[in-house]
């Protein structure tokens, strides 16, 4: 009997969420005052994540500068 050769690894199951999935867990978890409701709580959120990554890894600078700017666009009507 022979034995094939496979290349490369087997495949990974990816966990693969929607947008929408994502807010409602999110939001489970925030108090009232805090939920993400439009496009520009998104970019705020993300802009605190990636502010936190920053303090760990610096060479993250221009993460959390990219996150307000996008969430002073969308605040103006510029969507996501």
């Amino acid at each position: 009997m022979k034995k094939e050769l496979t290349l490369g690894t087997p495949s990974v199951p990816v966990l693969r969420m929607d947008a929408e999935r994502f807010r409602e867990l999110l939001n489970r978890a925030l108090p009232e005052e805090c939920q993400v409701k439009n496009a520009a709580d998104c970019w705020y959120v993300g802009c605190i994540v990636s502010g936190v990554l920053t303090m760990m890894l610096p060479f993250c600078l221009p993460l959390p500068v990219y996150c307000l700017y996008r969430a002073k666009k969308a605040e103006k009507g510029g969507g996501l």
